[in-house]
């Protein structure tokens, strides 16, 4: 069973699945692929907690410079995750994309044109 620690750590840092067993054995590539796929939703978390704290500060009901201290921590950590993603992805390549599907042609059939004339 996880602590609470760290689940908090898995939840808020990328840093902290990469030192953990399936990717800290992985190769270097394959560790640029996972921050590029990855780092995204990290940086969100923190982009988000960041600026709702901030704009909380600057609401004239709040003057506690603490959660001010804290916004501007997350709105830095939100774009430490971002660079990390950039740079990840001009090392590992950008993500691979799956062929177009080919969808089957649809025709009406003669049951469909009748009960749409009625």
């Amino acid at each position: 069973m996880k602590t609470l620690i760290e689940r908090l750590m898995a939840y808020w840092f990328a840093l902290w699945h990469l030192r953990q067993t399936p990717l800290r054995d992985a190769s270097k590539s394959e560790r640029a692929a996972w921050i590029r796929d990855h780092s995204g939703q990290f940086a969100a978390r923190w982009f988000a907690v960041g600026a709702g704290l901030w704009l909380l500060f600057m609401t004239p009901f709040v003057s506690f410079w603490p959660i001010a201290v804290v916004g501007l921590f997350g709105l830095v950590m939100g774009m430490w995750h971002i660079s990390w993603q950039i740079v990840a992805q001009k090392q590992a390549g950008p993500p691979p994309i799956e062929p177009p599907v080919e969808f089957r042609d649809v025709k009406p059939s003669s049951k469909d044109h009748d009960a749409d004339a009625h």
